[in-house]
C-alpha cells in the first residue's frame, strides 16, 4: 500500500479524471491520503475532483483548492472552457478550506513515506517548499508526469521543446521543484504520448458503475478538443484515439512499472528561450540530478492494464 497525495489540474484534459479514477480502482495498492488542485479556477477543478471522489465513495479524503496562477508569469495556464460541462450530474464532495500547499506540508509531516503525485504544473508543490525547505527529506518521492527527453512524437511528427504542459507551463516553479533534492520519478511525454484510450472503451466504461459513466462522459467532451489541438501542432491523431493517457500512465506506475523501460538518468533542469528543459546529461559531469525516468513502454500492455482496472468502478 502506498499512501499518496495527488496534485492535480483535473478538468481540462480528461487524462486528470482518468487518473483519478484509476486511484480509486487501486484500494489494494494505493491510499489516497488528500487531493490538491492546482491552475485557473482551482474551486471548480475542486468541485469536479470532489463530486468524483463522491460518486467513488470516497468522500472521506480531503480536496483542497490551490494555485490558480504560476509562480511568476500571470496567464500561463491552459484553460478550455469546456471545464464546468466536465462537472455532468453527482452529489456536492466536501472541499476542505485548507489551502493546497499548507496540506501538501502537513500531508509530509503526518503520513510516513508520503509520496507525492504530480499531474499538473507544479506550483503548488513549489509554494509548499516555500513553506517547509526540509519537505524533500520527508516524504518517500515524487512521482511527476513531465519531462521531454529524448524524442517525444505525435503520430509521425517529432515534437520540439515545450510540449510538456505539466512543467513548461510554470517553469520557474518546475525548476523548483525537480533541483530541490526529492527523489524524483518522471513519467515522460516521450512515453505517455504513445498511450491513449480508444473508441471502444468508452462503451465498456458506459456499463460500469456511476463514476466509470462520469469519466466516459468527460472523455466525451475533452475527445474533439484533443483533436484540434494536436492536430493543431502538426501530428497526425489515430482514428480511435480520444485521450491520452498521460496522467494514467504515471499513476499506474506506482502499481505495476512492467509495462514502463526507466532509467536512472543525470537531468538538468534549466530555460531555455523561457521553454522549460530537462536536458539528459553524462554523469561524468557532475551537474544535475539524478532522476528515474520512463524512457520506453509497451503501450499496448499499458493501455490493456489501465482499462482493466478502470472497468472495475
Amino acid at each position: 500500500m502506498r499512501r499518496i497525495l495527488l496534485d492535480t489540474d483535473i478538468g481540462s484534459d480528461v487524462d486528470d479524471a482518468l487518473a483519478l479514477g484509476l486511484v480509486l480502482a487501486c484500494p489494494d495498492e494505493l491510499d489516497l491520503v488528500a487531493l490538491t488542485t492546482v491552475a485557473r479556477d482551482t474551486d471548480l477543478r475542486a468541485r469536479l475532483a470532489a463530486r468524483m471522489l463522491a460518486l467513488g465513495e470516497r468522500d472521506d479524503v480531503d480536496v483542497c483548492v490551490g494555485e490558480r496562477e504560476a509562480l511568476l508569469r500571470p496567464e500561463r495556464f491552459g484553460w478550455f472552457r469546456h471545464e464546468e460541462a466536465m462537472l455532468g450530474d453527482g452529489p456536492e464532495g466536501q472541499i476542505s478550506a485548507e489551502p493546497a500547499p499548507e496540506r501538501i506540508v502537513r500531508a509530509a509531516r503526518e503520513v510516513d513515506g508520503l509520496e507525492i503525485v504530480m499531474i499538473g504544473p507544479m506550483t503548488n508543490l513549489a509554494r509548499a517548499l516555500a513553506l517547509d525547505p526540509d519537505l524533500p527529506g520527508r516524504v518517500g518521492g515524487v512521482t511527476i508526469m513531465g519531462g521531454h527527453i529524448r524524442e517525444v512524437k505525435i503520430g509521425d511528427t517529432v515534437c520540439s521543446p515545450g510540449i510538456d504542459y505539466n512543467l513548461c507551463s510554470d517553469p520557474e516553479a518546475s525548476v523548483t521543484v525537480l533541483c530541490a533534492g526529492f527523489r524524483t520519478t518522471l513519467v515522460s511525454a516521450d512515453v505517455t504520448l504513445q498511450t491513449w484510450l480508444h473508441e471502444a472503451d468508452l462503451a465498456r466504461l458506459d456499463a460500469g458503475g456511476p463514476l466509470a459513466r462520469s469519466i466516459a462522459d468527460q472523455v466525451r467532451i475533452w475527445a474533439p478538443t484533443q483533436r484540434q489541438l494536436f492536430t493543431g501542432l502538426g501530428g497526425t491523431l489515430a482514428e480511435d484515439n480520444v485521450a491520452f493517457l498521460h496522467d494514467p500512465l504515471t499513476v499506474w506506475a506506482l502499481v505495476d512499472d512492467s509495462a514502463l523501460t526507466f532509467e536512472d538518468l543525470r537531468i538538468v533542469t534549466t530555460q531555455e528561450r523561457g521553454v522549460l528543459r530537462t536536458l539528459e546529461v553524462d554523469p561524468a559531469l557532475g551537474i544535475g540530478a539524478e532522476m528515474r525516468v520512463a524512457t520506453r513502454v509497451d503501450s499496448r500492455a499499458a493501455e490493456a492494464a489501465i482499462l482493466d482496472r478502470l472497468l472495475r468502478l
